[in-house]
């Protein structure tokens, strides 16, 4: 199944191409915030929409 994704900004965008086994709380305050769950998947599943110089190291 594919899944669509973002930063909290927004500014980058991704797809995720896995299925979903376990979720976990990320327990920064803005996930806390909004309930956010977030998963783990291997780096080849995922495909960056954004253009890569909006992504900072």
């Amino acid at each position: 199944m594919k899944f669509h994704g973002n930063c909290h900004c927004g500014q980058i965008a991704f797809e995720v191409e896995g299925e979903i086994p376990d979720v976990m709380s990320c327990n920064c305050s803005m996930c806390q915030r909004k309930g956010a769950l977030m998963w783990f998947a291997p780096g080849e599943a995922m495909t960056l929409l954004s253009p890569p110089e909006k992504c900072r190291s």
